[in-house]
């Protein structure tokens, strides 16, 4: 005797729920899909930026020197390093130090600018003889940065107090009275240790081009949630049935 199979019957409440999170699950899968492209568009960017042949500082235009972030530039010019700046809370390696920046007056008479020079551990940890202050007409090599604010978690300037977390170059040019200063700051390149076959600090080549990409995991996680959705709700809808 066969036993009459009952018409499946869509639980309302189960629907009800399952419908707009699945949605949700979908759309936010969409949106990584689309923040993959996004991100791997600007990884190829800063690729070829920082792979360009190097140019001038003088060629970069002072209105639109922004469209010229990441890209290889050669300067000239005399250190202040009574005048220089330090960046707080950089490390390198697990080591706690600071980045050092040292006014670069230009020899072709544009001004002034800022030149991330590198890390070095704070002051009381190392000997002020393995501290690099090369003098005279140097050319310095490095990647032009804007230096500005990353996120909300880097904590604000204290000009005041002469503490640093960040390369706002127009407020250090104002309270190291340097008078024009470009807006963006040059930050050495691992070869331009500005005396060359010396060692010691600063170390040069800090710039950090690499970003992390994990869109598609994150892709993956949410089309897989939402197709974990899609099989719970068969299965519970079969096994309310039978």
């Amino acid at each position: 005797m066969e036993t009459e199979r009952q018409p499946l019957r869509l639980s309302f409440w189960m629907t009800v729920c399952a419908i707009p999170s699945l949605a949700v699950l979908i759309g936010l899968g969409m949106w990584q899909v689309q923040r993959l492209e996004w991100k791997e568009a600007l990884i190829a960017d800063r690729a070829e930026r920082t792979n360009t042949p190097a140019i001038a500082l003088s060629a970069v235009p002072a209105a639109g020197w922004r469209t010229f972030e990441l890209r290889a530039v050669r300067a000239r010019g005399v250190y202040l390093h009574d005048k220089s700046l330090e960046i707080a809370s950089r490390t390198m390696k697990g080591r706690p130090g600071v980045h050092v920046l040292t006014p670069l007056v230009l020899s072709d008479g544009a001004g002034t600018i800022l030149v991330n020079r590198g890390w070095a551990p704070p002051k009381n940890a190392w000997d002020p003889a393995e501290f690099r202050r090369p003098t005279g007409v140097i050319q310095v090599d490095g990647f032009l940065r804007a230096g500005e604010k990353t996120s909300a978690w880097v904590p604000d300037n204290e000009p005041a107090n002469d503490i640093w977390f960040f390369a706002d170059a127009p407020a250090m040019g104002e309270a190291r009275d340097l008078g024009a200063v470009k807006p963006f700051v040059i930050e050495l390149v691992p070869t331009a240790a500005g005396v060359a076959g010396a060692r010691g600090y600063p170390i040069a080549g800090q710039t950090i081009t690499e970003i992390r990409n994990n869109h598609l995991q994150y892709a993956v996680t949410w089309f897989g949630l939402a197709a974990t959705l899609v099989m719970i709700y068969v299965l519970y809808q079969i096994r309310r049935r039978n």
